[in-house]
């Protein structure tokens, strides 16, 4: 068995054929909890249309990576730790924020 096997058992209480299977996108996964960690700390907009809006210019601009299995999630959760992988998470932030900001589909708030 490998590591990966052996942590997938212990947080998901094991691995069996009757676990219903679903198609994930993890990079959906990825964005929503980075959106979640990180947005409400920037001085942005922070009602739910430009959140939306911003989570869906990332997801445009992130390759997606779909997975069926927990243990293809597991896999899949190991890019959190490539370096290139949070530079992309943080660039196409930057350029979903700057999108979105310049056009928001609301009208502006008086400053």
């Amino acid at each position: 068995m490998t590591i990966y096997y052996l942590v997938l058992q212990e947080i998901s209480g094991g691995i069996g054929e009757d676990k219903m299977r679903q198609l994930r996108n993890y990079t959906e996964e990825a964005v929503r909890v980075y959106i979640d960690r990180v947005y409400s700390e920037m001085e942005v907009c922070q009602c739910e249309i430009c959140r939306l809006d911003v989570m869906a210019l990332m997801l445009n601009a992130l390759e997606p990576n779909y997975v069926v299995t927990d243990q293809g999630a597991l896999y899949a959760q190991m890019s959190d730790f490539d370096p290139q992988y949070k530079a992309d998470l943080v660039t196409a932030m930057g350029a979903a924020i700057t999108k979105v900001t310049n056009r928001p589909r609301h009208e502006r708030a008086a400053q």
